[in-house]
């Protein structure tokens, strides 16, 4: 079985809220094929929203008609017209691939002077903290049934390294209870506390390839540049060196080409080292991965901010002779960038802090979520929130 986290606090329904004009949509590539996890928004405004695993979304608009800008990494920035709220398709041209013995004359010394650079950038700014709000979903499968499932709204402040501290404003978890699987506790610490770069790495910490020590410790190939538009971004593989002796990511780095400035960041996690299970008697481990995702906004004076951070977890247990497979994901979205609020710093959250304690503090209230959802469910998710709504599974502890 498992345990989670989340929050729950007020509610902020207002009537301009009421007024508002909610687009339904879904973004496909030009093979009709859906693109998950795209951003859109009003051109020039904030994030709004991004896709679903379908490809589906809505977004809340002032009115119609409207102009929608649809980003998404490896393919062509898109504006469209909106004027009815349903059955709008956009389709997303793939960006332009550059390879890079036709870009430049040394790929790998490229990479890493890029990575260099980016890393250079990111510490001048180590000390620029954030202030947004953030819709968070968590979501667990056990044996591809759906055991867990959590939605929460959060005020956060964050820098380009890490979430620093959040404060909850709603939240609704339901659970299924389960006789195996895994009992987890505060998934989103991961997603909090894993470093985009680290101004201070040591042997005792996991290493990044953002960092001072980033060509001792990795290795970096430029594998293609996408074109979007004028804008040309370095697509880097990364690597830990065999001999580097210390636990360390690997993945893929989206930098611009000219001002190193940092789009995305993929990353796989050696997770079986930066915690540890325990399993009852006639259970083992058989396998697990955790991989993690971080896509930064463009922000003033060629500058980025985080928008979005999405983990995915799988872990493989035998269990009396038979496998027993937990998969848990979470997606934290930045849907407006604020000031800082005054009188509230929002509370330093650790690896300790239980977000689960938050949500059991209040009763669920149904009514807040009624047209409420920030990143639109997908059919399935859809299927799930109504069987614990019927089932009252919500808020039940």
């Amino acid at each position: 079985m498992k345990q989670f986290l989340i929050p729950v606090l007020c509610t902020l329904a207002t009537v301009a809220q009421a007024q508002q004009v909610v687009i339904k949509g879904r973004v496909v590539d030009e093979k009709s094929q859906p693109v998950p996890y795209a951003n859109i928004g009003l051109p020039g405004n904030e994030p709004g929203t991004a896709t679903n695993e379908a490809g589906e979304f809505s977004l809340r608009v002032p009115s119609l008609p409207q102009k929608l800008t649809v980003v998404s990494m490896g393919y062509i920035t898109t504006t469209v017209e909106v004027r009815t709220i349903a059955g709008l398709t956009v389709v997303l041209p793939a960006s332009t691939v550059a390879l890079p013995e036709v870009r430049v004359r040394n790929p790998d010394q490229v990479a890493t002077e890029l990575v260099q650079r980016a890393f250079a950038r990111l510490q001048r700014h180590t000390r620029d903290e954030r202030y947004g709000k953030a819709f968070y979903r968590q979501k667990e499968r056990h044996n591809d049934k759906y055991s867990e499932f959590l939605d929460a709204f959060y005020n956060v402040r964050f820098s380009n390294k890490d979430v620093v501290g959040w404060e909850l404003e709603q939240a609704r978890y339901g659970i299924t209870p389960e006789n195996s699987g895994v009992e987890m506790m505060n998934f989103s610490a991961a997603i909090r506390l894993i470093p985009v770069y680290e101004p201070k790495p040591s042997r005792r910490t996991l290493a990044v390839p953002l960092s001072p020590l980033a060509a001792k410790q990795f290795t970096f190939r430029l594998r293609e540049v996408l074109q979007d538009k004028g804008q040309e971004t370095a697509v880097i593989d990364f690597a830990p060196r065999p001999d580097l002796g210390q636990p360390a990511t690997e993945g893929t780095l989206y930098l611009d080409m000219n001002t190193a400035v940092l789009r995305r960041q993929e990353s796989r996690v050696p997770i079986g080292d930066l915690m540890s299970l325990q399993f009852g008697a006639g259970t083992t481990l058989e396998s697990q991965t955790f991989n993690l995702v971080s896509d930064f906004a463009p922000l003033s004076d060629s500058l980025s901010r985080l928008q979005s951070v999405r983990a995915e977890q799988t872990i493989v247990l035998k269990y009396q002779n038979k496998p027993d497979t937990t998969q848990i994901s979470g997606q934290l979205f930045f849907y407006q960038y604020t000031g800082k609020p005054g009188g509230k710093n929002y509370k330093t959250v650790g690896v300790n802090y239980n977000d689960l304690k938050q949500v059991m503090k209040q009763k669920y209230d149904a009514s807040f979520w009624l047209n409420r959802e920030v990143l639109r469910a997908s059919p399935v998710e859809e299927r799930v929130i109504r069987d614990m709504e019927q089932r009252k599974a919500f808020g039940s502890f």
